[in-house]
């Protein structure tokens, strides 16, 4: 067999795989050798520093981000390429304020495939969501106000004008 033979989606799938995995291994790695609100403060470094790429790869693939509507595209568009699909329903979309409700996210399931709780999903999806919308357009930010991984039955995402 030659890497060629191989399904582009499959080896996109394996890829975003490894990516979670990654990320999650990680976080179990340090909880055994860091107190918690250590491992917390590197982790969420690292995940906004993961955010800020977003702006890298949406520029790369021209996307745009001039308005709320653009910036949710192009953050649900490259969180895609670099996470896996997710399942959103948009509930709001304008110019200046887009709510969508996530029903399948790719870090969830991994965490929930791999047994490994998600003690501090909210905090990172938050500080890599914030960093990637901050960094497609400065205008805008992000927040969630229900959670998955905090038992909720979606996420809902807020993306708007900074106040």
């Amino acid at each position: 067999m030659e890497l060629d033979d191989i399904p582009a989606e499959l080896k996109w799938k394996i890829v975003t795989k490894t990516f979670q995995s990654f990320f999650s291994g990680y976080g179990t790695a340090f909880r055994q050798i860091l107190d918690e609100k250590t491992v917390k403060n590197v982790e969420e470094i690292v995940w906004a520093e993961r955010g800020k790429e977003v702006k890298k790869i949406a520029d790369i693939l021209k996307l745009p981000s001039e308005n709320a509507i653009d910036v949710n595209n192009a953050l649900k568009i490259v969180g895609t390429i670099i996470m896996g699909k997710s399942e959103y329903e948009t509930q709001d979309a304008a110019s200046e304020l887009v709510i969508d409700h996530c029903t399948g996210c790719p870090n969830f399931n991994a965490h929930a495939e791999m047994y490994i709780p998600v003690i501090s999903m909210p905090d990172l999806c938050q500080a890599y969501c914030t960093s990637a919308v901050e960094s497609l357009n400065p205008k805008y930010t992000q927040m969630f106000t229900k959670r998955m991984c905090a038992g909720d039955d979606y996420c809902e995402s807020i993306i708007g004008l900074k106040k």
